[in-house]
């Protein structure tokens, strides 16, 4: 990307998340989890893709894509990806703590969680050159340590991170929790 490109069209995108699991999971569960994470976050969760494919005697493969839009402010808005991957699901009957029959999913899954903080996102300032220049002179000169510093910080800590915290507790993975849970927030 080119310095001049950066200028015009402004937007930090985060690091990617990835998570892989093998084993028994609830992806009812996992899905309603995930989609009220977004719902208290006051974000638009839509489901863009949905493929389903039978490759073998091993079960079937499931992609499911989702984004997540949230207007911060008027000026930029934070987008999440995710991306979720499923291999050789098929059901199994589990016997719970309490002596209860519940069905389950056995397979593998394989997760990406990526996002960006973008400003901008309505194209107001592309309606003629000279507010063009304006946003390039705004975003170069006024927002963009805060773009960099404050509004990327609190996007990847607060949300991505979170979020890959909160699969990782739902699925109980051994590397359960959330490093950074007790470092202070950035406003």
């Amino acid at each position: 990307m080119k310095p001049d490109d950066f200028l015009h069209n402004l937007e930090a995108p985060a690091y990617m998340v990835y998570l892989q699991y093998k084993g028994i999971l609830d992806m009812q569960d996992l899905y309603e989890t995930i989609a009220d994470f977004f719902h208290q976050k006051k974000f638009k969760f839509y489901e863009t893709q949905q493929r389903h494919r039978r490759p073998g005697p091993f079960g079937p493969e499931v992609l499911h894509q989702f984004e997540a839009k949230r207007e911060v402010e008027d000026y930029y808005e934070w987008q999440v990806k995710l991306s979720i991957e499923t291999f050789d699901m098929h059901d199994v009957e589990v016997v719970l703590k309490d002596g209860t029959k519940k069905k389950l999913t056995k397979g593998r899954i394989w997760m990406q969680l990526s996002g960006r903080c973008v400003t901008d996102y309505e194209k107001i300032w592309e309606k003629s050159a000279f507010l063009a220049h304006l946003k390039s002179f705004y975003n170069k000169y006024i927002i963009r340590k805060k773009l960099e510093a404050v509004w990327w910080d609190e996007f990847y800590y607060n949300i991505i991170l979170r979020l890959h915290a909160l699969i990782k507790e739902r699925l109980r993975m051994l590397s359960e929790g959330y490093e950074t849970r007790h470092h202070s927030r950035v406003h």
